[in-house]
């Protein structure tokens, strides 16, 4: 099973790291669904990481994934800012009836950005919460201007951290002197994402008391 995934992840880097379109385009759009709502567990994640792990923080590989992956968001967010702008209660209404807790998460967010705006939107993203801030901010028709800075500044905190983990890791290993199979790579950055997930959120709760 294992040589499996070695030989899979081997093909998809691989395809990332040569800038194949395809790969390219299919990365933007899993990001833009990411954002819309439809989870893509640990791919986004994972080709971040294995990009600067393989190729180094400072590559054009890196550069393209990083770009792709921003450009994914912008899009994926807009859309979702947009639509609820547009639409205003009857698309909280309808996600309301599906998802009731849904209502009373977006009160509480939709207060928060109305008061602190970027850093509002970026704070509660890098926490996961992208689809209900970008509700949110369309909700309460948080200027634009402000919302699109929010997701570009939570983008290159997030996304930054995973190209330089993935340099440090690839670090570590080399300074060990031992060589990873692909699925303890993977073992490893889920360690990471968790550590730092709960270390995030123990800060955004002190930040808000």
């Amino acid at each position: 099973m294992f040589d499996w995934l070695d030989q899979l992840l081997a093909i998809a880097m691989d395809a990332v790291n040569q800038g194949n379109a395809a790969a390219m385009v299919t990365l933007f759009f899993i990001v833009a669904l990411t954002e819309i709502g439809i989870p893509f567990p640990f791919i986004l994640d994972s080709v971040l990481f294995f990009t600067s792990y393989s190729a180094g923080p400072i590559s054009m590989q890196v550069m393209i994934v990083f770009l792709m992956v921003f450009l994914g968001r912008q899009c994926g967010a807009a859309i979702l800012y947009w639509l609820t702008r547009l639409l205003g209660s009857a698309l909280i209404n309808w996600i309301g009836k599906r998802f009731p807790k849904v209502p009373s998460n977006l009160e509480r967010l939709e207060k928060n950005i109305s008061s602190h705006a970027i850093m509002a939107v970026t704070i509660p993203r890098l926490t996961g919460l992208l689809t209900l801030v970008s509700i949110a901010a369309g909700a309460i028709r948080l200027r634009y201007y402000y919302f699109l800075l929010g997701v570009a500044l939570s983008s290159f905190i997030f996304d930054g951290a995973l190209i330089v983990l993935g340099y440090i890791t690839r670090q570590g290993f080399d300074y060990l002197g031992f060589t990873p199979t692909a699925w303890q790579v993977i073992v490893a950055l889920v360690v990471i994402i968790a550590l730092v997930w709960v270390i995030t959120h123990v800060l955004i709760r002190r930040m808000s008391r």
